[in-house]
C-alpha cells in the first residue's frame, strides 16, 4: 500500500527536535539502554543505543531483527529509555 510507510513508527515515538536542540553524547559515542516500543497490538521491549539526546527526548538506534544488521533509528520521550529493568522478586 503506498499510503503504508514501509517501516511504521511506534506508537509512541515523537516528533525530532531541530538539530540545535540535539546534543551528541559527550565522550562515549553510544550508551546501551532498554527502550520500550508501543505498537498497535503490543508493547515490546528492545536492546537500543541512545545516540543523541535533547530535552525530555532521546535517539535510539534498535535492530527490528535481532539476528540481522538493519538498524532503525526512533526518537522516544526519556521515559521510555531505561538502562536497565529491575523487577521485584
Amino acid at each position: 500500500m503506498p499510503d503504508q510507510p514501509e517501516y511504521p513508527a511506534p506508537l509512541n515515538s515523537v516528533s525530532a527536535p531541530l538539530p540545535r536542540q540535539t546534543e551528541p553524547l559527550s565522550t562515549v559515542s553510544r550508551v546501551p539502554v532498554i527502550a520500550k516500543l508501543i505498537w498497535p497490538k503490543y508493547i515490546q521491549y528492545v536492546p537500543a543505543m541512545v545516540t543523541r539526546t535533547a530535552e525530555g527526548r532521546v535517539l535510539v538506534q534498535w535492530w527490528p531483527n535481532p539476528f540481522g544488521s538493519a538498524t532503525r533509528l526512533t526518537w522516544l520521550k526519556d521515559t521510555d529509555v531505561r538502562a536497565e529493568l529491575r523487577y521485584e522478586r
